[in-house]
């Protein structure tokens, strides 16, 4: 497994966060389930000490921990082991971050990231309610007027939004000029509105709202980067983040493979343990293997990325093939407990409504698909 290839400093960054999780998160996932919010006490220690999840990659010149991108990989397999409801606030973080690493004005970064670190939280606003994994096709528009910008429009899927201090919003500058008229801005609470409530069956904890602009006026330094670019920002902050997101599905793989390799050890059926059931353990022999290629690749891509090479075949591939392997990883879990897979006192029924609420992050299996099969016919 990828893990051969860890630094010393990295196994032990990874044995500290499955230390954190083990004693913050693990006695609170079915209180975060149930009650479909993460605890108030919680949250400060998730964003910041011990867990630092919104500073993970915020340069230290604005007190962040400037990890490297394998590095925010192996923290996302953990927390997405103990519970992946909790992801998103590490991947939301990683989206803002980015926005505005690649492409903020140095006044920004200083304004917006050090708020990060201290605990504030930025979402991520690209979900048209419309064209949805379309972006060019957005219906959300900001017209220029004079020294201003006046944003219409809706956004949904919004992680966390009525939480946010603060949304980078996606808007159209020039429909006309179709993905080249798509720019970004940083907007703050109070200049968006909460419109409707996603309420997804799995992820409980993780909260997604639709969010309404409706003739919401910024100043023009509240624009990333410029006007026109914000499309291809988009897909370049996408194309790292889909990275972590792929470990985080490897770890809610390799959980619902543990409940499934454990109950196989231990229970009997006519006098005989299930693990020794052909059927049984070649199946899991299967998965094993395939958790591991999932985590070869995402390896692969991690790296790739920390290298600055071309990595967005890589990264869709990672997460196409890490997302397939939770599906198989649930299913099979489910499976192998009979009955006791829809039991609530099992972990692996909220497995299963975890892993089919999440598969379509930040990209469904067939976008990722048409990325890939993009790139193997580029010249």
């Amino acid at each position: 497994m990828a893990e051969v290839f860890f630094t010393e400093e990295q196994k032990k960054l990874r044995d500290h966060y499955r230390e954190l999780v083990r004693e913050y998160v693990l006695p609170r996932v079915k209180e975060i389930d149930e009650k479909n919010a993460i605890p108030q006490d919680l949250l400060p220690r998730l964003t910041t000490e011990p867990f630092h999840l919104n500073a993970l990659s915020v340069p230290k010149k604005y007190g962040g921990l400037e990890l490297g991108k394998l590095d925010v990989c192996i923290i996302a397999e953990e927390i997405g082991y103990g519970c992946p409801a909790l992801i998103p606030l590490l991947e939301i973080a990683q989206l803002f971050v980015h926005v505005l690493r690649y492409s903020g004005s140095e006044e920004q970064q200083r304004r917006y990231l050090t708020r990060l670190v201290e605990g504030q939280i930025g979402c991520y606003a690209l979900t048209d309610e419309g064209p949805g994994s379309d972006p060019v096709n957005m219906k959300t528009t900001a017209r220029r007027d004079g020294e201003e910008y006046i944003i219409n429009g809706k956004k949904r899927l919004i992680t966390f939004a009525d939480m946010a201090d603060f949304c980078a919003v996606f808007a159209k500058t020039n429909p006309q000029a179709g993905s080249r008229g798509i720019s970004a801005f940083i907007l703050e609470k109070g200049q968006f509105k909460l419109a409707e409530f996603t309420n997804i069956f799995g992820l409980r904890g993780h909260r997604a709202w639709t969010i309404s602009l409706k003739d919401v006026r910024v100043p023009a330094s509240a624009r990333v980067g410029e006007e026109g670019e914000g499309l291809r920002l988009a897909l370049k902050v996408l194309n790292t983040t889909r990275i972590s997101l792929a470990w985080g599905y490897i770890g809610l793989a390799r959980a619902a493979y543990d409940a499934a390799r454990a109950f196989a050890a231990e229970r009997e059926i006519a006098g005989q343990k299930l693990k020794q059931h052909q059927s049984i353990s070649f199946a899991l022999a299967e998965l094993a293997t395939q958790i591991d290629a999932a985590r070869l690749l995402a390896y692969r891509a991690a790296v790739m990325s920390e290298k600055g090479l071309n990595h967005r075949k890589e990264t869709s591939m990672a997460k196409m093939f890490a997302g397939e392997t939770l599906v198989k990883a649930v299913t099979l879990a489910n499976r192998i407990l009979g009955g006791y897979g829809c039991d609530a006192a099992y972990p692996v029924e909220r497995y299963v409504r975890d892993a089919f609420s999440w598969i379509a992050a930040q990209g469904t299996m067939e976008v990722q698909k048409l990325i890939i099969a993009r790139e193997i016919f580029r010249d």
